[in-house]
């Protein structure tokens, strides 16, 4: 290398690395940070008004990104969540997640049936009734996967009764909330 070439470049070491620094900062923008934006300003088209579920006076957009996500994500459009519940296919849907993660973790199911549909202005109840036979680490198992499903679900009761072997039979009251995208985004 010329050695006159080797000198000017020492003399300008701060603004190589300078621009290394940006290459850096501009790398870890365009991998990390400008994706979770992506989600969330997606997140805001997405969801519509939220307004009327949380009050007339909440600005959603002050919402943090994951409860916003949360919501925008366990919401229908008025119209479509009352024909989804008169017609059953949120009940439907709701057995339906409960038998698949009931045999994720090797529960029995004994009993299934759909429960009592409320309608609110600002969302649907949905909920149901299971029972299932099982070892108590399988129905820990169970409920995690409810809770981390992201769909709004509560336990409304739960009841145990021992059989032989380690063996429960469990009875367990769900409820999920679904509800209501109302008006339009301003």
């Amino acid at each position: 290398m010329d050695p006159l070439l080797a000198n000017r470049l020492r003399q300008h070491w701060p603004i190589f690395t300078a621009f290394a620094v940006m290459l850096v900062f501009l790398l870890v923008d365009s991998l990390l940070f400008h994706p979770l934006a992506e989600r969330y300003h997606r997140a805001l088209r997405n969801a519509g008004t939220m307004s009327s579920v949380l009050g007339a006076g909440t600005s959603t957009p002050a919402l943090p990104p994951r409860v916003f996500t949360l919501l925008a994500d366990n919401s229908l459009p008025a119209a479509d969540a009352d024909a989804q519940g008169q017609n059953g296919q949120l009940a439907a849907q709701l057995m339906q997640d409960l038998s698949q993660a009931a045999g994720r973790h090797g529960l029995e199911l004994v009993v299934t049936e759909p429960g009592v549909l409320s309608q609110q202005p600002t969302g649907l109840q949905v909920r149901a009734h299971v029972r299932l036979r099982g070892r108590y680490a399988s129905l820990v198992g169970f409920l995690d996967d409810l809770a981390r499903s992201g769909r709004l679900y509560r336990i409304e009761r739960m009841g145990f009764q021992p059989e032989e072997g380690g063996v429960h039979l469990v009875d367990v009251y769900v409820e999920r909330l679904v509800l209501k995208r109302t008006g339009v985004r301003p």
